[in-house]
């Protein structure tokens, strides 16, 4: 059962971080027209798409190597905490930014669309905000501090690929939104030019 909510989680984030890639995309060009905070907005959200991407991939890195023997579970919980510290100011940031935004949108649309959008950036900011203050940050840093301490050459070459897992997957988180939000932009500007809005 918690192996199927575990799945059903990464799911979710990772439909989540599609949709965030999708809305940047079909507004990137427009944004950067507009410039000032509609384009903060829009690379907020992409980085926010990067960060859910790259755990899902982190994920599937780690277990992989978990599967193959490569890591030691010590050194799993290392790759995860690595992965926290590196994202969570980034996602506490952008996380503001959007919920602020998404209280905007639902004071002066008042429906419930935008009144759960506005209740959910709420939630997860302030959620993301509580742990990363309540331990999180420090708990990250014993279990990364713990593995690099080690003296052991098995340790060592674990921190090594620790280190390249949490790497490739920012990359990766990077390069897919990356290519997602291009992905959007060109159909939004194609559509576009075929409803008569630009110029071809």
């Amino acid at each position: 059962m918690s192996i199927l909510f575990f799945v059903g989680l990464l799911l979710i984030n990772l439909v989540i971080s599609w949709w965030n890639a999708k809305v940047c995309g079909t507004f990137w060009s427009e944004s950067k027209a507009l410039g000032g905070f509609p384009r903060l907005l829009m690379w907020c959200g992409a980085i926010q798409s990067a960060i859910g991407f790259s755990m899902v991939i982190l994920f599937g890195l780690v277990f992989t190597s978990l599967g193959l023997g490569y890591l030691t579970p010590k050194a799993a919980e290392a790759a995860f905490s690595l992965w926290y510290l590196a994202a969570i100011l980034p996602c506490i940031g952008t996380g503001i930014v959007i919920t602020v935004h998404s209280w905007a949108v639902a004071w002066r649309e008042r429906n419930w669309q935008s009144m759960g959008a506005a209740a959910w950036n709420t939630f997860a900011t302030g959620h993301n905000i509580y742990s990363a203050a309540n331990g999180g940050v420090a708990s990250a840093f014993s279990k990364v501090g713990d593995l690099f301490k080690g003296n052991d050459s098995k340790e060592g070459a674990a921190a090594k690929l620790v280190i390249l897992l949490v790497v490739v997957a920012i990359l990766g988180g990077v390069l897919l939104t990356t290519w997602l939000i291009a992905k959007y932009d060109r159909l939004s500007l194609m559509e576009a030019r075929q409803s008569g809005g630009m110029p071809a």
